[in-house]
């Protein structure tokens, strides 16, 4: 057997992280860093196997599969907010589809990654499978259970605010993506009038961050970066050590968010952030021993490599 690699992009969400939890809108892009998934003769065991067999199973309806060597590396930065686990598994899954010579086509692929990606989060949307399978830049949107709005833009982010984005890595959480979702459904329980207005809230500002992109607003674009970062703050999903570092770059004239589930008490996994001069965030970065980079945004989703 020749060997099968697959790879997937990682995805950072540009606004609508945890309200796309809600039914909310959710606007997402690739980034320029992926995983590579390999299988090949041989016999090897991966954690990964009790997740993603199970699935593989009830869909092929076979109570064994052929024994195979698996290799992943990555690029991607686990537990930061940069859908690690979903392309691990979409690349998993196309790759172990493919070895067992099954049909396939992306819908799939993206459905089976969702059941496993159940396993890892508990309650996801479905938003981080979709945009690292399909590729690009994403408008999604979870109309129920069952029913999820996907739709790959026809256009990309323009050159001219693409390369003013800078990431810069926090550190991995000590709080899980399903903690943070929990801790945010608690707190709609106790005081759901938060929770309500930061979802009113945050459907607007995601709607007026796909216009600035898409008529290169830059202005409007770090504004309502801005705007979206105070409104997760309202919700408690920012900490307070990571706080310091996004005020600073307000300051600098900048913005900057988390994209991810978050953090209560620590690091909160990667940060987007925008500067005209992308010069002022890297140091920043610097001084604060940060890991940084530069990435190409909106790339294509899964392929065959």
């Amino acid at each position: 057997m020749n060997k099968i690699t697959f790879s997937a992009p990682g995805k950072v969400h540009l606004l609508g992280e945890h309200a796309v939890v809600y039914g909310k809108p959710a606007l997402l892009a690739t980034v320029g860093l992926r995983v590579y998934v390999t299988i090949s003769q041989g016999q090897s065991i991966h954690p990964l196997q009790k997740t993603i067999h199970p699935i593989i199973k009830k869909y092929l309806r076979t109570k064994a599969i052929p024994p195979y060597q698996v290799q992943i590396n990555s690029q991607i930065p686990i537990g930061a907010g940069l859908g690690s686990s979903a392309a691990i598994s979409a690349a998993y899954i196309a790759s172990l589809l493919t070895f067992l010579k099954a049909k396939w086509n992306l819908n799939l692929i993206n459905q089976l990654t969702f059941e496993a990606e159940k396993v890892f989060h508990g309650n996801p949307s479905g938003a981080d499978p979709a945009t690292v399978i399909f590729g690009g830049l994403i408008w999604f949107r979870k109309e129920s259970s069952d029913l999820k709005l996907i739709q790959q833009l026809p256009f990309s982010i323009p050159n001219k605010l693409a390369k003013n984005f800078v990431l810069i890595n926090t550190g991995t959480p000590k709080e899980t993506t399903k903690d943070m979702v929990t801790m945010v459904k608690n707190l709609y329980q106790k005081k759901p009038s938060i929770v309500d207005n930061f979802l009113e809230k945050q459907e607007q500002l995601t709607k007026e961050l796909l216009e600035a992109l898409q008529l290169k607003k830059e202005k409007k674009l770090k504004s309502v970066i801005k705007m979206g970062e105070n409104n997760l703050e309202k919700i408690g999903v920012v900490s307070k050590s990571v706080l310091p570092i996004i005020r600073e770059i307000e300051s600098s004239g900048g913005a900057a968010k988390i994209c991810g589930g978050g953090g209560k008490k620590g690091p909160t996994g990667i940060l987007l952030c925008y500067h005209y001069k992308p010069s002022i965030i890297q140091q920043i970065a610097k001084q604060n021993n940060l890991e940084y980079f530069k990435t190409a945004l909106g790339v294509g989703g899964l392929k065959r490599e």
